[in-house]
């Protein structure tokens, strides 16, 4: 997973370096999110902030950018998706995977990261300054555009990660009256009216 995650911020670091790769700020966020996808909070934390990390030393060792190397820096691209990773991993575990949610959380890690100087910001810079961008950016922000390229991300995340599972062997809890919900094998059903079923006495066979 670490190899991922360096790997994701290498890509990044391509992105906002040349305008003629921006097809690469659509998949350099899959890491990241699959980090908050399936693990706990604090493991998540700890993969924003390898991911941040790598970033910064992509940034000063394989890509040009206006990204300072400084302390600071280094501080922002640490601390921030640290941070996002943390409170991206506490949301999935209370209402589920959103990648809505998710990519209106990245809006404020953009503004959190605007110290850095960047002109577009972190996820908007990775699509270069075509006419496209520039128009949606003048016309709603460059936030916007942010918000869509991490929406992207994590809706082709949500898409994988489905198929994949398609797949998978799952168990069938049925409750009488009720929908069919799935539990994998990681998930525990806690609805104590089945056990109470499981004990209820039965007459003798026929």
């Amino acid at each position: 997973m670490v190899l991922a995650l360096a790997g994701s911020a290498y890509l990044m670091a391509v992105a906002i370096e040349s305008p003629h790769r921006v097809w690469l700020g659509w998949v350099t966020l899959l890491p990241l999110f699959y980090a908050i996808r399936v693990y706990s909070r604090m493991r998540a934390m700890a993969a924003g902030a390898i991911w941040g990390a790598c970033l910064f030393a992509s940034t000063l060792t394989f890509a040009t950018t206006k990204i300072s190397p400084t302390f600071a820096s280094f501080a922002l691209l640490s601390l921030i998706p640290a941070a996002y990773g943390y409170f991206g991993a506490a949301l999935t575990r209370h209402i589920g995977f959103s990648p809505y949610l998710l990519a209106l959380v990245w809006i404020g890690a953009e503004f959190a990261l605007a110290p850095l100087g960047l002109r577009h910001g972190l996820l908007a810079g990775t699509q270069g300054d075509s006419l496209a961008v520039r128009l949606l950016g003048s016309a709603a922000g460059y936030a916007l555009v942010a918000f869509l390229v991490a929406y992207v991300n994590a809706a082709l995340l949500s898409v994988l990660t489905s198929v994949h599972r398609r797949g998978e062997s799952s168990r069938l809890v049925r409750r009488s009256g009720g929908p069919i919900r799935s539990y994998f094998s990681v998930e525990f059903p806690c609805d104590w009216l089945l056990f109470h079923r499981a004990a209820l006495p039965r007459a003798p066979p026929v």
